[in-house]
């Protein structure tokens, strides 16, 4: 009888964070900066870069959990390294963020386009920074790592039932931690993006509704990998944390097998948990192999 994974193969970082992933990041600190940040990562092979329509406008709590949110992601465990672009004018500064970052003890850069003389400038200097922090040239060795280095994010997951509850379960017997997203709040429940409390086993944090959204802010929330089910319309992955998505509805199956990971009958939860300590060690999921990555940040107020 095999013995059940309870290690995985990962990055401890330079502040004790262990991730699952080795990317590079061109984070834009606001919608005017989308377009250096993309071009940025599209020069550097191991780069990827995420696109929103925030970081202006924004006031009171809306603000800050974007702030939040940015600060969440660009200092991610399954980022190697960061570079902030800003325009130079943003309501959410990029050099804001970029301290944020580097707050958490994690490695950051920070351009703005106003300063750099355009977004072209921009976008070149960019990708310098991170060809800098490249494998090649800055590169981080693999270790094994214990399950209780690993976070496992709880995305939508209603649908499979007593069958999803027994593999959040089985991540738990195996030593490793959970945190799920909840409509319904309790006196300890996370805010949006909050990072994750080491000291916990269990924790839950406050989503609404909208897929893409709970998948950033479990990811902003520490999260190196996330469980969600898989239907027409829960698909995707995330720029920074692999995905495993779960089918469901066994109509689903021929119609969009290359999209999703499995459906919850093809693996007993056991089974489950194995295939989720392989993509932490590397394995692509379906959304990684195709390259579909979701990225949105949850509103709790609106843009003046």
């Amino acid at each position: 009888m095999a013995i059940p994974q309870r290690e995985f193969v990962g990055y401890r970082r330079e502040n004790g964070a262990a991730g699952i992933r080795n990317l590079l990041l061109a984070l834009p600190a606001v919608v005017c900066a989308n377009r250096a940040a993309f071009a940025a990562a599209q020069a550097v092979p191991e780069a990827v870069a995420l696109e929103h329509p925030l970081g202006c406008a924004q006031i009171g709590a809306d603000k800050e959990q974007t702030f939040r949110t940015l600060v969440g992601i660009g200092s991610h465990p399954n980022v190697h390294h960061t570079t902030v672009i800003g325009l130079g004018c943003e309501g959410i500064a990029a050099q804001t963020i970029f301290q944020g970052i580097r707050n958490r003890g994690r490695s950051a850069d920070v351009l703005t386009i106003q300063e750099t003389g355009g977004t072209t400038l921009t976008a070149d200097a960019a990708a310098k920074q991170l060809t800098a922090k490249s494998s090649l040239n800055d590169p981080v060795a693999q270790e094994t790592l214990p399950a209780d280095q690993l976070i496992v994010g709880i995305g939508n997951f209603e649908a499979l039932g007593d069958k999803g509850r027994a593999i959040i379960e089985e991540i738990l017997v195996r030593g490793g931690r959970v945190l799920e997203a909840v409509t319904t709040p309790q006196a300890d429940t996370l805010l949006y993006a909050e990072p994750y409390p080491m000291a916990l086993r269990h924790a839950t944090m406050h989503v609404l509704t909208g897929d893409s959204e709970t998948l950033t802010g479990l990811a902003a929330a520490g999260a190196q990998i996330i469980l969600a089910q898989a239907d027409s319309v829960h698909l995707g992955g995330h720029p920074v944390c692999p995905v495993i998505r779960i089918g469901y509805n066994p109509q689903l199956w021929p119609a969009l097998a290359d999209d999703i990971d499995g459906m919850i009958d093809q693996r007993n939860p056991s089974a489950w948990v194995d295939y989720l300590f392989d993509v932490a060690s590397g394995k692509l999921t379906a959304s990684e192999l195709l390259g579909s990555q979701l990225f949105a940040i949850e509103r709790v107020g609106p843009t003046l």
